[in-house]
């Protein structure tokens, strides 16, 4: 919430009243930092940023973009090489590509191709249209202000409907249509200049994400400044390579006992959508994600066809932060014959076990039914066990319990091996099924990765 004040020091404070003034917050923090160095105050206090409104300019707010997302932008790329002595014919090639990057450099260099010799020329006229470069470039790019906001109210004064994707509509189409009993006087959508900081606190790069951690504005932006130290480091570690944040996330969150100890709310972007997501991680799913310990193998996709993938880290996260189990994810494995599939299986059952509690009853059943599916892969015949697995499999993934137990026996007689485990399953296979996920999984001559 935006607040004026009179006979202060400051003449605005804003206030985390919803993760849209959060957000906005960050961003400003940011900005204000940016110009504090050249003498421009502000104050956090601790439920709310105050600054004056004198401080925030289209023109200091274009120059702060231009710092903040540097190389991002062509112009900056262009100035770079056109810093250099030498240029090779790769170079010049990029060049003449960088100077029809976009509509606004089509528009300022027209048919000028670079040569090796006119630098001065495209110096000179991205000095001279530099204001306009940077505003049309950010406005439009995927992963800059388009991503966030209606680029037609970019720098504009507050209107009738929200700037941002998913708050945002067309009033004189739609407010009639979207307004209580038709009365227009009746649509409320609260909009502020200030949403365009919005886009410097959101990190990442395809899907990107906002902490809203707002017990304190210091809290607010201590998390957010955290999380883009971990990014920054993974991009160290990764040798240039995009990160994704996602991933960073919450291997942070795992590894760092002192990063969001506690419930709270997660704010997600993602470039293919219009609209902003919500993730709310509570306290048990952080125990969770703790106790399990691994995180990168589930940093994969899964190809179902040619078309269709199954993001595998964001089913598991779906499961986690909601505190559901992974049976989909193990039913899908357990169908293949990958080498991943017996170890990914395995840790899937082991979050069915973190997210249910399993006793330590649980847990002896699960080692019987492992060491009994060893030893009856060392008995059978390929074929013989392939075929067994693939009923087990078939009968779990249909639900058909009562077949599933038939198998069981007909193998166990099958294979002279006593089932100790599958008493559990008889009594109740819903409440045990991660026993029989243990058995059908082990039913293989593959290394055991566990």
């Amino acid at each position: 919430m935006r607040e004026s004040l009179e006979n202060e020091r400051f003449d605005t404070k804003v206030e985390p009243s919803d993760w849209r003034y959060s957000a906005a917050i960050v961003g400003l923090y940011k900005y204000l930092s940016f110009y504090g160095e050249k003498g421009t105050d502000f104050e956090i206090a601790e439920d709310a940023i105050k600054f004056n409104c004198s401080d925030i300019s289209e023109e200091k707010y274009l120059q702060f973009v231009e710092q903040y997302y540097g190389d991002e932008l062509q112009h900056k790329k262009l100035e770079r090489m056109m810093c250099q002595e030498e240029l090779s014919d790769d170079q010049i090639k990029l060049t003449n590509e960088l100077l029809k990057g976009n509509s606004i450099l089509k528009k300022v260099f027209g048919k000028l191709k670079f040569d090796g010799t006119n630098q001065e020329e495209i110096l000179e006229l991205i000095n001279k249209n530099r204001k306009a470069i940077i505003k049309e470039t950010y406005r439009n790019k995927s992963n800059m202000y388009a991503n966030f906001a209606n680029t037609g109210q970019l720098l504009e004064e507050k209107k009738d409907c929200c700037r941002l994707w998913g708050y945002y509509v067309d009033g004189g189409r739609k407010s009639k249509a979207i307004s209580y009993n038709f009365d227009v006087n009746t649509f409320v959508a609260q909009d502020d200049i200030l949403f365009d900081f919005i886009p410097f606190s959101f990190l990442g790069e395809r899907e990107s994400f906002f902490i809203n951690d707002s017990f304190s504005v210091e809290q607010l932006i201590h998390t957010n400044i955290e999380l883009e130290r971990f990014i920054e480091n993974e991009i160290a570690l990764s040798e240039g390579k995009a990160v994704d944040a996602r991933k960073v996330l919450f291997k942070s969150i795992q590894t760092v006992s002192d990063f969001l100890d506690y419930d709270v709310e997660i704010i997600v972007k993602n470039r293919e959508n219009d609209f902003f997501e919500t993730l709310y991680i509570r306290k048990e799913s952080i125990e969770v994600l703790r106790k399990l310990k691994i995180y990168e193998p589930f940093c994969c996709s899964k190809k179902i066809n040619d078309n269709y993938y199954v993001n595998i880290q964001k089913k598991v996260l779906e499961c986690i932060l909601n505190l559901i189990r992974t049976d989909e994810l193990i039913e899908l494995y357990l169908k293949d014959n990958e080498d991943r599939s017996e170890y990914l299986v395995s840790q899937f059952v082991k979050i069915n076990q973190l997210i249910c509690g399993g006793d330590e009853e649980m847990k002896q059943s699960m080692k019987a039914a492992y060491a009994c599916a060893k030893e009856v892969a060392k008995k059978l015949p390929d074929n013989k066990r392939e075929s067994y697995r693939q009923k087990l499999t078939s009968a779990i993934v249909f639900k058909d319990y009562d077949r599933c137990c038939q198998i069981l026996l007909q193998l166990s007689n099958y294979s002279d091996v006593t089932f100790d485990f599958a008493y559990s399953l008889f009594e109740n296979f819903e409440e045990n099924k991660d026993i029989a996920y243990t058995f059908i999984n082990a039913l293989t001559k593959k290394k055991d990765n566990d």
